[in-house]
């Protein structure tokens, strides 16, 4: 599929291509080029040096996929009969009935042709400028009827390069994983390691054709059915052995396979899924939750980043909690007490890096893109907080620490040792440590009231890390958490 039918409501655009459309997508004019073509390898085209719009030939390159299902067809991948990194690309708007002259296999000649380099600023596709000013490689026709397509005879479509989705996955930030992903775009691929981390969904609005639907995958890929209807029985946690098609690029990048043959289950390599709160915090390099019966003990509300935060039972406990992160909004029904049946989602670490940002030490756990199931309303049982954690345990920043992040607890007596500690935030000591062990009381869920330096109090909250300090802070998740104490020196 050469462009998605796409509806961004929060963006307010409107983006919709034909196959067999002899313009560039978003725009009613061709661009200019060079009056002489030149013979070019597909590297070349793919090499940012090269300008949208240069005039170019291909000789000799062999098919690797064609679009012949859905709403949307015509559109072909061509490759290098080498393979490799950035040996292949997409062919836009060709004529239909050359199109349909060729097969998978077929060596081609392809003439009166450009590059086009689109949804950059300076080749927007319609109003569409893609983040990080990201782009489409595309071979289209110079002209209205110029693109050129012609058999030469029959070659052997290279093998999928191997790429591993966990390995793009572990990359620090979001710049190299799409430096990764990109040199494979219009190259056929075998993904491995990959794990379905989200149910299959439409994405192109109420007017979704069979090849608009997609699931998200390790590595940050969007697998897609442009080519082929992805398998009924692609569902939320799968690990494939492995899946093979073609990558390509619009908003995400994308893979499409080709086939039903192209999705291999079964795999043993996926990193690993956690089925309870307490496996996610205490195992290593989770990817993905399939929780149940879970209960909620605070909700994150304040500001434009929200959640709520979730254990699995009543009784607060180390590795028993964790972060949901919900975006911009929150459900009404998560209250404290809730029950939710099922919660489903990815694990991201957060920290500085992928805002690209100098990361500070610890990240925070957090359960990403979470699908909810059905949530039942608070009883009087509401959960309890962990009590026998120390300030100095939950204040520190690193290994001794870390069991409790997520987790609700309760602290007290401590005493006020900083009333300011930026914004509405304050810092409690405990009476048996020195001056200098200290735990922040943060804001994410609850405006403290004011406080005196002196004062004694008892804290319950839920612990978390500021990650622009590298501190452990406890969140109080209303008035009934903070209150007076006796007992501080």
């Amino acid at each position: 599929m050469n462009r998605i039918a796409l509806v961004v409501a929060s963006l307010g655009l409107a983006l919709v291509a034909c196959r067999g459309d002899d313009a560039p997508p978003g725009d009613d004019t061709m661009i200019d080029a060079p009056a002489l073509p030149t013979e070019v390898t597909i590297q070349e085209v793919q090499n940012d040096a090269m300008p949208s719009g240069t005039a170019i030939e291909l000789k000799g390159v062999v098919v690797t996929a064609i679009d012949t299902f859905g709403n949307r067809t015509g559109d072909f991948f061509v490759s290098e009969p080498g393979g490799g990194p950035n040996s292949g690309v997409k062919v836009f708007g060709a004529p239909l009935e050359m199109v349909a002259a060729i097969a998978v296999g077929d060596l081609v000649d392809i003439t009166g042709a450009i590059k086009h380099e689109g949804c950059t600023a300076a080749s927007p596709c319609g109003t569409v400028v893609f983040d990080n000013n990201a782009s489409i490689t595309e071979v289209m026709g110079v002209s209205s009827g110029s693109l050129v397509v012609t058999k030469t005879g029959t070659g052997t479509v290279p093998t999928p390069a191997d790429v591993d989705a966990a390995a793009i996955a572990a990359l620090p930030t979001a710049a190299e994983r799409d430096a990764e992903w990109e040199k494979w775009e219009g190259v056929l691929i075998k993904v491995t390691k990959a794990r379905q981390i989200a149910a299959v969904r439409a994405f192109g609005g109420t007017d979704s054709g069979p090849d608009e639907n997609e699931f998200r995958a390790t590595g940050f890929v969007r697998v897609q059915s442009a080519l082929v209807a992805i398998p009924g029985t692609a569902v939320f946690g799968n690990c494939y052995e492995s899946i093979t098609g073609v990558g390509d690029f619009f908003f995400n990048y994308i893979l499409a396979p080709r086939s039903p043959a192209d999705y291999v289950e079964g795999g043993t390599a996926c990193r690993p899924m956690a089925t309870t709160v307490v496996e996610l915090q205490s195992g290593t390099n989770v990817e993905v939750v399939n929780l149940t019966n879970v209960i909620v003990t605070g909700r994150d509300d304040i500001g434009t980043s929200k959640g709520f935060w979730i254990q699995d039972a009543a009784q607060g406990a180390a590795n028993n909690g964790v972060l949901v992160y919900t975006g911009a909004t929150l459900d009404a029904n998560l209250l404290i007490g809730s029950r939710i049946a099922t919660v489903q989602g990815g694990v991201d670490e957060f920290d500085l890096a992928p805002m690209g940002q100098t990361a500070m030490g610890n990240t925070v756990t957090e359960i990403a893109n979470p699908v909810l199931g059905a949530i039942t309303a608070p009883t009087a049982t509401l959960p309890l907080p962990a009590t026998t954690p120390t300030v100095a345990t939950l204040a520190a920043i690193g290994a001794a620490g870390e069991p409790w992040e997520g987790v609700l607890v309760s602290i007290g007596p401590v005493k006020v040792t900083n009333a300011s500690a930026g914004g509405n935030k304050i810092e409690v000591g405990d009476n048996t440590l020195p001056t200098s062990v200290k735990i922040h009381i943060d804001d994410d869920s609850f405006m403290i009231p004011a406080q005196t330096v002196g004062n004694c109090i008892q804290v319950t909250g839920i612990m978390s890390v500021a990650i622009f300090d590298d501190l452990r802070t406890i969140n109080p998740r209303n008035a009934l958490d903070v209150i007076p104490a006796t007992g501080c020196n």
